[in-house]
C-alpha cells in the first residue's frame, strides 16, 4: 500500500547505537518507532509508542535502547 506523501515529510530518522529511530507526526501526539539495523541486536518487546513531545519520545527511545543493550 502507498503512503501519502504528507506522511513521508512528517517522519524523522534517527540512527542511535545501531538502532534506526522513527519519529512521525500523529494526531494525538509523535509515534516513536525503534528498529534494529542488524540481526544482532535484540529486538524490543515494545518497538512502537506514542509520545507528547518529540524530544521527549526521542529521549524516551534512546533510554529503551540503552536499557535493552545492558
Amino acid at each position: 500500500m502507498l503512503k501519502p506523501t504528507e506522511d513521508i515529510r512528517n517522519r524523522l530518522t534517527f540512527a542511535y547505537r545501531g538502532y534506526d529511530l522513527e519519529v512521525t507526526r500523529a494526531l494525538s501526539g509523535w509515534l516513536v518507532g525503534m528498529y534494529p539495523r542488524t540481526a544482532d541486536l535484540p529486538i524490543l518487546a515494545r518497538n512502537n509508542f506514542i509520545a507528547r513531545d518529540e524530544n521527549r519520545g526521542v529521549a524516551q527511545a534512546k533510554k529503551r535502547i540503552d536499557w535493552a543493550l545492558l
